[in-house]
């Protein structure tokens, strides 16, 4: 569900690593994978903000719903990869390789490996921007995945002749989460990470390694994501992730991890038509196992736009452990929207709606949802988001059930 809510929101669109070598080359080796119609960090499926521009920091690789870049109920429609920086709330599937070859030990001076000392006069660490994050899910099972999480983003001048300085950051991100269910004690979870991401040449690279200290568990997690593009207009992604499967309370209270990983492809057929497809595996600790694809075309037309989204997930076994685990899941709808500024150079709105039809078990039912987010420039430092996403995909426990899901986020950038 966190795949389908968060994989996050991608209707909206709704979604879950690395070796110590020297700590710039840490996360450059693993395996390779490119937030899945399953919506963003802690939820089940759910929703996914825009996945780039060039002034906003990327957190695609870490969040709290165990989901991925794709969710039946998440089709975002701004999913577009060309500066490759992906926002993604996807309602919780524990959001998720062909690995870069780690660079070889280098027994010389700081000048003998290309690292070149930062100006003088010029901080090494600068604080960049602080990114708070809200994020409120709840379905008509009676679950509610509640999320508060802040990143503060700092930027390394570290330049050297291979990375660009521009683009090298960590970034330190913890919060306060809170997973509700009935039947189950609630849940507390504080997420602990630090993330690095870099540019090589044409090789970006996002990484890093946290802990997730819950109600009677702490669980460790590490995530790893390389983009490159291929030509003009077409990016390929590799995205691997492993950690705590944040579906609910009862998966967290069950200590199910999971480890995702897939390839992605984004194209921009032309400046109005853009084709986003990926493939996410997974594996999970009570032995069970994933496939989940999810596909989308995007034309359009001026302010409007009109889009395609296909999902499918399926899972080797039935689980009683809490969380939606389908033999086979379809989800096709069809996807009409409207972007544009409300007050000019100030607030800036999208409403979608969406609707075709799933496919659960050899079961069948309308599918549908509607989005609507609005972002609020109040000054060139200073934005804030605040969206709505309602869906009727079934993300819910049992299976069968009918499906009402409903998500809340809110997130603040600030810059300095």
């Amino acid at each position: 569900m966190e795949s389908i809510i968060q994989m996050q929101k991608m209707m909206n669109f709704p979604t879950v690593f690395r070796q110590y070598l020297p700590w710039q080359q840490i996360l450059i080796t693993g395996s390779v994978f490119a937030h899945f119609l399953l919506k963003t960090t802690g939820s089940s499926a759910t929703t996914a903000s825009e996945i780039e521009r060039s002034d906003k920091i990327s957190l695609a690789s870490r969040s709290s719903s165990p989901q991925l870049i794709a969710g039946a109920d998440n089709f975002n429609p701004d999913l577009k990869l060309s500066p490759l920086r992906e926002q993604i709330p996807i309602p919780s599937l524990p959001p998720p390789t062909q690995s870069a070859p780690s660079p070889g030990a280098n027994s010389g001076s700081v000048e003998d490996i290309g690292v070149k000392p930062a100006p003088v006069g010029v901080p090494f660490v600068v604080l960049e921007g602080l990114q708070p994050n809200i994020r409120n899910d709840w379905n008509n099972s009676g679950q509610v995945n509640r999320t508060i999480e802040s990143t503060a983003i700092f930027r390394l001048n570290n330049g050297d002749s291979l990375r660009d300085s521009k683009a090298e950051r960590l970034l330190f991100t913890t919060g306060y989460n809170t997973y509700e269910q009935p039947g189950t004690n609630t849940v507390t979870n504080i997420p602990i990470g630090v993330d690095w991401e870099t540019k090589i040449d044409s090789l970006k690279v996002h990484s890093g390694v946290g802990v997730d200290i819950s109600s009677g568990s702490t669980t460790p997690n590490f995530n790893l994501k390389v983009d490159y593009p291929l030509t003009t207009g077409l990016t390929v992604s590799a995205d691997l992730q492993q950690g705590a499967y944040k579906f609910n309370a009862k998966t967290i209270e069950n200590k199910i991890s999971a480890l995702r990983y897939g390839p992605s492809i984004f194209w921009q057929i032309d400046k109005d038509t853009s084709l986003f497809s990926s493939l996410k595996l997974g594996n999970y600790s009570d032995n069970n196992q994933e496939t989940q694809s999810f596909s989308r075309i995007e034309r359009k037309f001026g302010e409007f736009s009109i889009a395609g989204n296909l999902f499918t997930w399926n899972y080797q076994n039935s689980t009683d452990k809490g969380y939606f685990a389908p033999p086979d899941f379809l989800v096709y709808t069809g996807e009409f929207a409207w972007e544009g500024s409300v007050i000019r150079d100030v607030l800036n709105c999208r409403i979608s709606a969406s609707v075709g039809g799933q496919n659960v078990n050899a079961t069948s039912s309308d599918a549908g949802g509607y989005q609507t987010k609005c972002t609020a420039k109040l000054s060139p430092n200073f934005e804030a988001d605040l969206g709505y996403s309602f869906s009727n995909v079934k993300t819910n426990v049992p299976i069968n059930s009918n499906a009402n899901s409903q998500s809340v986020i809110g997130q603040i950038r600030v810059k300095f």
